[in-house]
């Protein structure tokens, strides 16, 4: 959704940020944009297009390229709400009331 043409929009001085999808952001383009000083002067990123296999995206070792591990949504209050959604499933499970639990047969 976002390559080359739609980096060179952007308005110098702008950052990119991309907590969405892996492949929404063109990495090479991008990684192209972050060396160009007329374009974007900084990104962060937290998903890559290739997230599973070795790590080895064009953006890395860039100095103006925030990079962290598709953490962004591992706050502490999410966190919690996970550990209470889970805890409520089991225990519906148990007692036998599995619906609108999410079940795989």
């Amino acid at each position: 959704m976002i390559g080359r043409a739609e980096l060179a929009l952007m308005r110098p001085g702008s950052i990119l940020l991309n907590t969405s999808r892996g492949g929404i952001v063109d990495e090479q383009a991008l990684a192209d944009a972050l060396r160009d000083p007329a374009r974007p002067p900084a990104a962060a990123v937290d998903t890559f297009a290739h997230e599973r296999a070795a790590f080895a995206s064009p953006l890395s070792g860039l100095p103006n390229a925030l990079l962290t591990p598709h953490v962004a949504g591992m706050t502490r209050t999410a966190m919690a709400e996970a550990a209470l959604r889970c805890a409520d499933h089991v225990a519906a499970l148990l007692a036998g009331r599995p619906d609108g639990v999410p079940v795989v047969a």
